[in-house]
């Protein structure tokens, strides 16, 4: 994923931490300790960009299935990337299949990391290695999932396929994108479990499950400063870099409109009861159609938390700064990438038109769409579907009293291109601190071990639910304790 969700706060929910009860581990724990065994394995394949061994990472995979004599298919568009599936069958071939997927690359090994990137180091009750939540405890717990089920005399009722995809990271023109372009018809899902959202706990109400059900669009827009260019002895009024940062801080001030898209408006309607009384009244002014004035003062306020202002604004953040000179000379421009994300319904070209619409009284600032999201954005999963109802069941058993909701990810990938071929798709992520750093594309990228072993579960009793119609392992409540 280009981005990880960080649910940052919901307002007054106080977060904390959650432990499993020990019940079923007779059960569970030798998925446990394969799961285990896959992702540190996996972790240990350098499948990062620009160069990602995701060969490697495939004949591992395969290699589990030849174990169990389990019928798989490698796809590779070009030399040394690797799309990788195979299926177990169902009984009833009218119901549509099941799709786990995930993706082989990660992002590249940030600066910073006070661990190698690929031992897999285990400290403090944490897995640490690229690609431990984007997204190889995905695949390490499909994987694990998907080889237990083979073993099973009970077949499901519909299909379920395992896809560990290619090139996510750049923009699936190896992967999903190319699957989808060629050899969809050989797949054929009608839905799908993949990475995004997340799980959130409170002490004094219950548990937030994040369904990704919709995604933000990913824009690149190139920011170019022009300047004088001369000896660098030379003192200059119109420096190309003074014109860039003043440039940059005039766009970190933008403000653009605030809009509440179909899952923000469900994620606010169902967090809304668990509101002390300045929240229900933020939350009751945002989900007002009678003054807008008074709808943009209550998303100023709920923008305050990132979480919230990416769900209500489209958002820019300046990722690569560059000027093409040698250090002893002022060059004739600077430049700046802007990442920017999109919410569902924006317009590429108008928001472009906003930012030029800042400096239009300046000729030195040039600014162009490098990367352009696919267009129109597909349409939101309502939660209204057979796999929601299994995501919302899973979660009453594993978090008794919690709210399932479909919402809105702030980052982007695989799912946007699924929902556009007419899969229904939901993200399914593992439980998430709000006060811990989000380590997904940064440097001591990690995941709590506990908490992959609730990920696991989780999906499992979403699969047993949709494709079993009941639980072949006991699925208990999961306790908590405040730390």
């Amino acid at each position: 994923m280009r981005n990880k969700l960080l649910l940052t706060g919901i307002l007054c929910l106080t977060v904390w931490s959650v432990h499993a009860a020990p019940a079923a581990q007779n059960s569970w724990e030798p998925l446990h300790q394969n799961a285990k065994k896959h992702f540190i394995k996996l972790l240990k394949i350098d499948t990062s960009v620009a160069n990602p061994d995701e060969i490697s990472a495939a004949r591992y995979i395969y290699k589990q299935f030849n174990k169990q004599h389990i019928d798989w298919d490698i796809f590779s568009p070009v030399k040394g990337r690797a799309n990788l599936l195979a299926r177990i069958k169902g009984t009833d071939p009218s119901q549509k299949p099941l799709l786990l997927i995930s993706h082989l690359d990660t992002a590249n090994a940030q600066s910073g990391w006070t661990v190698p990137p690929f031992k897999a180091v285990e400290k403090d009750g944490y897995i640490y290695g690229l690609g431990a939540t984007d997204a190889k405890n995905y695949t390490a717990a499909y994987l694990t999932l998907f080889l237990w089920l083979a073993q099973q005399e009970q077949k499901p009722v519909r299909d379920i396929i395992f896809l560990a995809t290619s090139g996510e990271e750049t923009g699936s023109d190896t992967g999903l994108l190319w699957l989808g372009n060629t050899l969809w018809e050989q797949i054929a899902p009608g839905f799908a479990l993949n990475e995004g959202g997340g799980i959130i706990q409170d002490p004094n109400g219950p548990d937030l499950v994040f369904a990704e059900a919709s995604s933000k669009q990913y824009m690149d827009i190139r920011i170019t400063a022009l300047g004088t260019e001369t000896h660098s002895s030379m003192p200059v009024e119109n420096n190309a870099v003074y014109n860039l940062s003043q440039a940059l801080a005039k766009i970190e001030n933008f403000n653009p409109p605030a809009k509440v898209t179909p899952p923000t408006k469900t994620l606010l309607e169902a967090i809304l009861p668990l509101q002390d009384e300045d929240g229900q009244t933020t939350i009751r002014m945002l989900l007002s159609d009678e003054n807008p004035q008074n709808r943009q003062t209550a998303a100023q306020l709920m923008a305050q938390d990132p979480f919230f202002k990416s769900q209500l604004q489209d958002t820019i953040n300046p990722t690569q700064i560059s000027s093409p000179v040698r250090t002893g000379a002022t060059g004739a421009s600077a430049s700046a990438l802007l990442n920017v994300r999109l919410l569902p319904g924006t317009d590429p070209d108008e928001f472009l038109a906003q930012l030029q619409a800042l400096f239009k009284q300046d000729e030195h600032i040039l600014l162009e769409i490098v990367e352009r999201p696919q267009t129109p954005a597909p349409k939101a999963m309502d939660g209204t579907d057979p796999l929601f109802a299994s995501i919302k069941q899973t979660a009453t058993k594993l978090r008794p009293g919690s709210i399932t909701v479909p919402g809105l990810s702030p980052a982007s990938g695989d799912n946007e291109f699924l929902r556009n071929l007419g899969v229904i798709t939901y993200g399914l992520g593992p439980d998430m601190d709000p006060l811990d750093t989000n380590t997904a594309h940064a440097a001591d990228e990690r995941i709590r071990e506990e908490d992959f072993y609730r990920q696991l579960e989780f999906i499992a009793g979403v699969v047993f639910d949709f494709a079993y119609g009941q639980d072949l392992l006991p699925l208990t409540a999961q306790t908590a304790e405040k730390e």
